[in-house]
């Protein structure tokens, strides 16, 4: 898979977001989310072009490729399991949850990605079968 920055991330996440909701994404729109000027939106739009991960052409619609749209739901994927995790896990409120969320999600390695999905999984299980486990764990995190 293509290696891309935290930052390159960020904007394949976000032209991810709008291709959902609108069926492309427009610079300026990709610009305003993530509030930054057009010129730097461009030129990381040329560089996601470049490793083929989005169709991007100046004043054009962008959408994502098919390596683009794998990428981007790994992205989420990342964020999503990491901010359930500190959500219900961790009992953190939503706003760090999704503050932590989107910094770990960049610089975690598949290894602990993986260990911790394993691991939400389970105690979400566990904690659904085991109504008392459930209680202690939240009495023990909620401060």
């Amino acid at each position: 898979m293509t290696e891309i920055t935290p930052n390159q991330e960020n904007y394949l996440k976000t032209i991810y977001l709008e291709v959902e909701e609108k069926g492309y994404a427009k610079m300026s729109d990709v610009a305003a989310l993530l509030s930054v000027r057009k010129s730097s939106v461009n030129a990381a739009l040329n560089i996601l072009a470049d490793k083929k991960l989005i169709n991007y052409t100046p004043y054009a619609k962008i959408t994502l490729t098919e390596i683009g749209l794998k990428k981007a739901r790994e992205i989420i994927k990342r964020f999503e399991t990491m901010n359930n995790f500190f959500l219900h896990i961790l009992k953190l409120s939503r706003e760090e949850a999704i503050a932590n969320s989107c910094k770990i999600e960049h610089v975690m390695s598949e290894a602990l990605f993986d260990r911790i999905s394993e691991f939400y999984e389970f105690t979400e299980e566990f904690c659904k079968q085991n109504p008392d486990y459930k209680k202690q764990l939240d009495s023990l995190l909620v401060k």
